[in-house]
C-alpha cells in the first residue's frame, strides 16, 4: 500500500469525521432554538396565568408576602435573563 493511498484514507476519514461534526452541531443549534422558543412560550404562558389569576393562584397569594403584580415583575425580569443567557 502506497503512502499517497494511506493519505487520500486518512483524508476521507477525517472529511467524513468533519462532515459528522457539522451535520451535530447544526442539529443541536436547531435543537437549542426550539428549546428557547418553547421556554419564552411556557414563561410567557406562566406570566400571563399569574396575572390573570385563578383560585389556586389566589389561595397561594394569600400566604405569600408579595402581591402578584411585584411576583410578576420580579419573574418576568428573571425570566428575561434566563432567556437571553441560552
Amino acid at each position: 500500500m502506497s503512502v499517497n493511498m494511506t493519505d487520500n484514507n486518512h483524508d476521507d476519514d477525517l472529511r467524513r469525521c468533519m462532515e459528522g461534526q457539522e451535520w451535530t452541531f447544526r442539529a443541536q443549534h436547531v435543537a437549542l432554538k426550539n428549546i428557547q422558543r418553547m421556554l419564552a412560550h411556557f414563561l410567557n404562558n406562566r406570566n400571563n396565568d399569574s396575572t390573570t389569576g385563578s383560585n389556586h393562584d389566589e389561595e397561594e397569594n394569600l400566604n405569600n408576602e408579595h402581591p402578584k403584580t411585584e411576583k410578576s415583575k420580579e419573574s418576568s425580569s428573571i425570566d428575561a435573563d434566563v432567556i437571553k443567557d441560552i
